[in-house]
């Protein structure tokens, strides 16, 4: 049975804990415009959602979710067109808020286009932003997690996908032929010649 709805906030303050896996290809919105994905093991989104309340500092008495998701989605390279397949293992700490004006307590960066604040907080002594600050998202008491693994699996996919190396960029520098091709007259040459006609 796959769980679907929790009460979030309940699941935060009890420290509950929920895992599983599902194909790939039920996440709809994260496979939009995707070429075709693998079936079988190979398709398979593993998740893990953890619950707690934060134990001290600004986070303390606050209800937070660990979500992990890993995956292997294969993307389309916009360099040379060809699919590959692209490691996802993320791991992102959540803050539940009760209501989406609370998105913007003490968030200096704004709303995102998720539809969830980032938060920075300068550090005790002053030196500047620490960034382990939580991700703040609308929790409720039938909050979809299955919707929340899927916003993690889009937000780990790149824009862009590119290949570190395009498997046909080292093929072309290999074939650069042997022969030598037709050789043109450097324009210097010609130049030069002018030159000692006159």
């Amino acid at each position: 049975m796959i769980i679907k709805r929790i009460d979030a906030f309940a699941f935060a303050h009890s420290g509950k804990e929920a895992h599983g896996t599902i194909p790939l290809v039920r996440f709809s919105r994260a496979v939009e415009g995707l070429p075709e994905q693998p079936l079988g093991d190979a398709g398979l989104v593993t998740w893990s959602v953890r619950g707690e309340v934060g134990k001290s500092g600004l986070l303390l008495g606050r209800p937070l979710l660990h979500v992990r998701v890993q995956a292997n989605p294969v993307l389309v390279c916009q360099r040379c067109n060809a699919p590959f397949v692209y490691p996802v293992d993320s791991e992102v700490l959540l803050q539940l808020v009760k209501s989406e004006a609370d998105l913007d307590d003490g968030n200096t960066n704004g709303d995102y286009s998720d539809g969830r604040a980032h938060e920075d907080d300068e550090d005790e002594e002053g030196n500047g932003f620490v960034s382990n600050q939580p991700e703040k998202v609308v929790g409720s008491h039938h909050f979809d997690l299955l919707a929340q693994v899927e916003d993690e699996l889009i937000l780990s996919v790149p824009y862009v996908p590119k290949h570190d190396v395009c498997p046909g960029a080292q093929a072309k520098v290999s074939e650069v032929p042997e022969e030598p091709a037709v050789k043109r007259p450097s324009p210097f040459a010609v130049l030069e010649q002018l030159k000692h006609k006159d």
